[in-house]
């Protein structure tokens, strides 16, 4: 997913916001620089390109008056442009000027640094990483296969996982952890996540109770997952402010389900 925010606050303001466990992103933050802080210790401050690695923990970020671009990298995308294992990066907020393995995007921030229109920059930065050199991925068929079964909700267990995409639970297991930062166990139990949370953004007058995934056996095990991945309870995230995710996650759930048409 590409996305683009501008940020207007007042002299001294900052706004304040969660990102929901997802795949690893890259931001690139104009007028102001990013801060943030995951629940496994991880911290950013006045980094102006920041990177997200894969997460199974929200991260809690503020930002004051600002103009950004960021885009997320899938699992295929991770071992195509970084060719590292991604579950070195798993809960890791990292300065992508500092870390080499990022070097090669750092010439975006100042090409998307002029301040023209947003549809030059973006016309900018889609060349960019077109332009950008593909490393071979061995095993790019079963990391798409895992992505498709994963977005399946009758998937529901890596027994499932493993038979859906044909290939020995070793390999499995050692390309989730490769690509996607971490085993399917993980990957299944934070996907049936963000399912409800998708559900409860587009349709939050349903409450929670209404939102969760028919893969959770009842509502308890829903509340035990959703204190893992977010550190909260679902009545604590429902009360808080949203600023900068709460649109982006309604345009991800619009999306997810225009796909499904």
């Amino acid at each position: 997913m590409l996305f683009y925010c501008e940020i207007e606050l007042g002299e001294n303001e900052r706004l304040h916001d969660v990102l929901f466990p997802d795949w690893a992103s890259l931001r690139f933050h104009f007028g102001s620089t990013g801060d943030g802080e995951i629940r496994a210790g991880s911290r950013l401050e006045s980094c102006r390109f920041s990177v997200t690695g894969p997460r199974s923990q929200e991260v809690r970020f503020s930002m004051a008056t600002a103009r950004e671009w960021g885009f997320g990298l899938t699992p295929l995308g991770w071992a195509t442009f970084l060719g590292v294992p991604a579950d070195r990066y798993a809960n890791v907020l990292v300065d992508g000027d500092a870390d080499p393995v990022f070097a090669h995007f750092k010439p975006l921030h100042d090409a998307l640094a002029a301040e023209d229109s947003p549809g030059d920059q973006l016309d900018r930065l889609t060349a960019f990483v077109a332009a950008m050199p593909r490393r071979p991925v061995v095993h790019e068929d079963l990391i798409l296969a895992i992505c498709e079964a994963l977005a399946n909700p009758e998937v529901r267990s890596a027994t499932d996982l493993v038979a859906r995409v044909r290939a020995h639970p070793r390999m499995v297991e050692r390309v989730c952890r490769a690509a996607f930062g971490f085993p399917p166990k993980l990957l299944l139990r934070r996907q049936r996540f963000l399912r409800s949370i998708e559900q409860f953004t587009l349709e939050p007058k349903r409450k929670w109770i209404g939102a969760i995934d028919s893969a959770y056996h009842d509502q308890a095990q829903f509340v035990r997952d959703f204190r893992a991945f977010m550190g909260m309870t679902p009545r604590q995230y429902a009360k808080l402010d949203k600023p900068v995710t709460g649109p982006l996650m309604r345009e991800r759930a619009r999306h997810a389900r225009l796909a499904l048409r």
